[in-house]
């Protein structure tokens, strides 16, 4: 009787772990992304500089380094969860009208402004459709940790044609350490994959000052974030993702 049972039971794992197994499988992907920012000036700021501007906030697209390693779960056809990490470059591009010194005469210049930071994310989401079909539906949150900031800027204009000044720091303090965001979209048949991410703070830490630019008559350092009343950040992506087990069979 007991061996019976034994075996039984040494039967049911192995029917469990195998359900279990189907059930739970890694998905890889990447993504296409369009990024955009609402920046404003805080009114202290404007009181000073009275010409200052942001002129524009403009659509940002990158499709490198983002790599995204996922293990979704089934709960069955219709329902499932998924968690991973994800690795992604987003960032803001402004153009921006600012004073060249630090003084209330100050002329002003045209600055063309991009800053990004790459991204190691650890998301869960909650998913439902037909999964067989792979149509489904998701949505859930990401926390993600800042890694490595770059901002670059061309002066005198616009456009990308005036001399440009560049810098990159690693976990640097231009953004807040950790960026929370909440994440909607939809899974095609085929791979294609379409995701709306929008970033629950702002993008920008502005407690991160330039000394210089609190000295009168000091060229005025573009860096100095002081300035922002928000930065918010938000995005949309398309990506193709597929099951790594059935791509390379195992």
């Amino acid at each position: 009787m007991k061996k019976r049972l034994f075996f039984i039971m040494i039967g049911f794992s192995l029917i469990s772990s195998g359900i279990f197994a189907q059930n739970i499988y890694p998905v890889t992907g990447g993504e296409m992304i369009f990024s955009q920012s609402t920046t404003s000036f805080t009114q202290d700021f404007l009181d000073q500089y009275p010409d200052a501007r942001v002129a524009a906030d403009n659509v940002r697209w990158t499709v490198f380094f983002h790599f995204g390693q996922y293990i979704h779960y089934d709960v069955n056809d219709k329902f499932g969860l998924y968690s991973g990490l994800g690795v992604r470059n987003v960032g803001m591009i402004t153009d921006e009208t600012l004073p060249q010194t630090v003084s209330e005469d100050t002329p002003y210049e045209d600055y063309k402004i991009i800053r990004r930071q790459y991204l190691l994310g650890l998301p869960l989401a909650v998913k439902f459709g037909s999964f067989d079909k792979h149509f489904y539906f998701y949505g859930g949150g990401e926390i993600e940790l800042a890694v490595a900031f770059k901002e670059k800027y061309w002066t005198g204009s616009f456009d990308r044609d005036d001399s440009k000044t560049k810098s990159t720091k690693w976990f640097a303090n231009q953004t807040p350490t950790f960026l929370p965001s909440f994440f909607a979209g939809v899974q095609l048949p085929g791979g294609v994959n379409l995701k709306f991410k929008y970033y629950l703070n702002d993008f920008l830490d502005t407690d991160y000052r330039v000394s210089s630019n609190s000295n009168e008559g000091s060229s005025f350092s573009v860096s100095d974030l002081s300035r922002y009343k928000e930065s918010q950040v938000f995005y949309v992506s398309v990506s193709w993702q597929f099951n790594t087990a059935e791509m390379f069979g195992y």
